[in-house]
């Protein structure tokens, strides 16, 4: 119990430390990469984001050279000098390597650290122009299976709705949701990290958010994808567990165009049949339901483009940056 409260008190201490200070700035980078749109003549309400998933942030105790903090700084410099600038980013989880306790919360501080901060929004630019909206992961949870610290330093606004929300841009409706800790039904298969799941009031949230939407597009966030491979044996691998089957079946029902997910650490796009798609982009309005996994940003610096072109919702290609660009990174880590 004293431990406990010495993590709560340590977190609290950390947290008025942050509100106090001005937040580390992008670092400037050499890429002069221009984003590629799909289709070159494009109307004023046109406009694209940007997913990154899995940062897996931690502090400079245990990086000494900061090498996950920096990749990310890196990429949030990197898509804010485009000549277009991305709308807003999502970050769809695993944002620290664990996240709770006294040490995840100096994983969390260096983990915002990377952003510039207005209000209680965070942005990935100094002018506060393009916000950055994030969901939680399984690593979020480590080890206490529980979501403190990110509630604390990320979110605070939607504890009491288990982290869901809807952000409205244009024509477009986002919907970000928790898949959850990692679940523990097979223990002796650690290769398969499955998680949790939906709650029923997430699905009964879900639904009524689908069925009220005004927007002709609808995209859905989270951590955990739904639609996976399959090992040898037939079984998926690192899906979420508990109303998979009812989640897919309300996407397609609902015409939900895409979701987006991480954990997986590689870039797969299926479909609700588990057809995988290799050729993009691809234009998901003339597809049912495509389930989107990006790759990570701890095994190397990567992102993905969604654009909205003419009403069309494109999934273009994970694009990763060459890190050879980058001196600073250049260490014996």
């Amino acid at each position: 119990m004293k431990k406990l409260k010495l993590q709560i008190v340590a977190s609290f201490l950390i947290f008025f430390i942050i509100n106090g200070i001005v937040f580390a700035g992008p670092i400037q980078s050499h890429i002069t990469e221009p984003v590629i749109f799909i289709n070159k003549n494009q109307s004023n309400s046109d406009f694209y984001f940007v997913h990154i998933t899995d940062t897996h942030v931690v502090s400079k105790l245990y990086d000494h050279n900061e090498i996950r903090k920096n990749w990310l700084i890196s990429l949030l410099d990197y898509i804010s000098s485009f000549d277009k600038p991305p709308a807003f980013v999502v970050i769809t989880g695993d944002l620290v390597e664990w996240g709770e306790g006294f040490l995840g919360a100096l994983n969390y501080y260096a983990l915002i650290s990377c952003f510039y901060k207005n209000n209680t929004q965070l942005y990935a630019d100094k002018y506060c122009s393009i916000p950055v909206y994030f969901t939680p992961g399984n690593h979020d949870y480590y080890p206490n299976r529980e979501l403190y610290n990110y509630h604390l330093f990320i979110d605070r606004t939607h504890i009491n709705d288990n982290d869901r929300y809807e952000i409205t841009y244009e024509n477009l409706s986002l919907f970000f949701m928790n898949s959850g800790p990692n679940s523990y039904a097979k223990p002796s298969d650690c290769t398969n990290s499955l998680s949790v799941g939906l709650t029923n009031d997430d699905i009964v949230w879900l639904n009524e958010k689908l069925n009220n939407c005004t927007t002709n597009k609808k995209i859905i966030l989270m951590h955990h994808p739904a639609i996976n491979i399959r090992n040898d044996k037939g079984e998926l691998y690192d899906v979420f567990i508990h109303n998979r089957e009812k989640f897919i079946k309300l996407c397609e029902n609902d015409d939900v165009d895409a979701v987006l997910a991480g954990h997986t650490h590689d870039p797969r796009v299926f479909d609700a049949e588990e057809h995988l798609y290799e050729n993009l982009p691809i234009n998901s309005s003339k597809y049912p339901t495509l389930f989107v996994q990006s790759d990570d940003c701890k095994e190397g610096v990567h992102y993905r483009n969604i654009s909205i072109v003419h009403n069309d919702i494109w999934i273009e290609q994970s694009q990763e940056i060459n890190l050879t660009y980058f001196s600073f990174l250049k260490t014996d880590y």
